[in-house]
């Protein structure tokens, strides 16, 4: 009988790949680097790491009722084809009839932010909302908009891509951008972006930073989230600088999304997130304190992913069973987080917290 289900995070930097139960238990997982050279090497690549959650749970393909996959970039989810991936070599692809050749289960592919918040929808930081938005700090920056449990993707499948945000550039923007008069928010806060940032600083204008330590001075090539979480707890001025202007720019970006969408919750998750929320959250926060309209009273929640790397899994899954572009209808209560979901901030009145 077919009561499993399998679901990749294709990411930038790692593939997840995870076997779960249809009730939405998660039995098995493997883990791997992104193969970002090619695109025969990241499909080999999934299906090793597809091999490996089938044998680490004991299951064989009849046993896999669905396959859902999330990819970072410009997805047509109608037919499963990849159509841009900035941060991975899978622009043009026809990703679903790729694996339909190997796969005879229904098959979803889709953005991996629309699918990751579809996770918190259906049982993480947003279930229960009427509307929620998410912005997701990775290797890039991704977006995602879901109203009344509806993913909304948009005419043309860029509905909530909030990595393109174009933000002017000034005389004293950051070093090596100075050419350009406007660029993406991606460009600016992303893990890529803080990255290069970092780097350029200690190589070129020769900043002192205790990442030289952390990461050593030969591998500032991949400065990686939980490296600036450890730079930023031991007060890296380098790395704060730098982490701050990210946050508040991040700020200014979902005070664009209450502006123009004016969504219940937004949530932020993603690597760098996950890594240094609690540092970055309060600033993100109080950007939008500073310069959101008031509204009508009702408070905006911003929270935190509360699934993190598992957001994509459980989005999947919800996926996989509604049905691309169907209602993701909340958890059934046997299975629901126990608590509240966590406010962690309110534009419209003082700042709370939930201990």
């Amino acid at each position: 009988m077919a009561n499993h289900s399998l679901v990749v995070d294709v990411g930038g930097t790692k593939i997840l790949a995870a076997a779960m139960t249809n009730d939405g238990r998660i039995v098995a997982r493997h883990k791997l680097k992104t193969d970002r050279q090619t695109r025969d090497g990241l499909i080999g690549q999934l299906d090793i790491a597809l091999d490996a959650v089938l044998v680490a749970a004991k299951l064989s393909k009849n046993e896999i009722s669905g396959l859902a996959l999330g990819v970072p970039g410009v997805v047509d989810s109608k037919r499963g084809h990849v159509v841009l991936t900035p941060n991975a070599p899978l622009s043009d692809t026809p990703l679903a009839a790729i694996m339909a050749q190997k796969w005879s289960c229904p098959i979803v592919v889709g953005n991996d932010v629309n699918v990751g918040m579809a996770g918190e929808v259906w049982r993480g930081a947003a279930r229960g909302a009427s509307s929620a938005f998410g912005i997701f700090v990775g290797t890039g920056i991704g977006g995602g908009l879901f109203i009344d449990g509806k993913l909304i993707e948009g005419f043309r499948g860029l509905g909530g891509e909030i990595g393109h945000l174009m933000v002017p550039l000034g005389a004293d923007e950051i070093a090596g951008m100075l050419t350009k008069k406007h660029t993406f928010l991606e460009e600016l806060c992303s893990r890529t972006a803080i990255e290069n940032q970092l780097r350029h600083a200690i190589t070129k204008e020769g900043k002192k930073s205790v990442l030289t330590e952390i990461v050593g001075d030969k591998k500032l090539e991949r400065i990686r989230s939980g490296a600036l979480k450890e730079a930023l707890k031991r007060g890296d001025p380098l790395v704060t600088d730098v982490m701050r202007r990210a946050s508040y720019l991040l700020g200014l970006a979902a005070a664009s999304v209450l502006h123009v969408v004016d969504p219940q919750v937004i949530v932020f998750g993603g690597g760098v997130v996950e890594a240094c929320g609690k540092w970055m959250m309060p600033l993100i926060e109080k950007t939008i304190q500073k310069v959101a309209m008031p509204g009508t009273g009702e408070p905006l929640q911003i929270v935190q992913s509360a699934l993190g790397d598992d957001a994509i899994l459980f989005g999947g899954l919800a996926l996989l069973q509604q049905g691309a572009g169907a209602r993701i209808s909340p958890l059934p209560s046997a299975l629901q987080q126990t608590g509240e979901r966590p406010v962690l901030a309110s534009v419209d009145k003082p700042l709370e917290r939930v201990k």
